[in-house]
């Protein structure tokens, strides 16, 4: 399923678009604050990290994966709101698919 189909099925039902808003706010959240930490510990441990996290888009999993014993912290938010964010999408997928079978 599309994510135009997707979003056909969630216009026809306003409380999920709700819940979609508030779902996908909370892991987008997630990753922008743990990306804003990563950034931070990335230009703490070496510059070339440092400007590798801040240019690329995502690359703060890389850098939180290969270094988790400093980056555990923004590593657990940007984990976390990715898994929210992925979770919840085949979710909706799940359901959009049920109802129009």
């Amino acid at each position: 399923m599309g994510s135009q189909a997707l979003l056909t099925w969630l216009s026809h039902h306003d409380y999920m678009m709700m819940l979609a808003i508030l779902v996908m706010s909370i892991g987008g959240t997630l990753v922008f604050v743990g990306n804003l930490f990563a950034i931070v510990y990335a230009f703490g441990q070496s510059v070339w990290w440092g400007i590798g996290v801040l240019i690329m888009p995502l690359f703060s999993v890389v850098y939180c994966a290969r270094n988790w014993d400093r980056a555990a912290y923004p590593g657990k938010m940007i984990f976390a709101g990715l898994a929210i964010i992925g979770l919840f999408y085949l979710f909706l997928s799940i359901m959009a698919m049920t109802e129009a079978t």
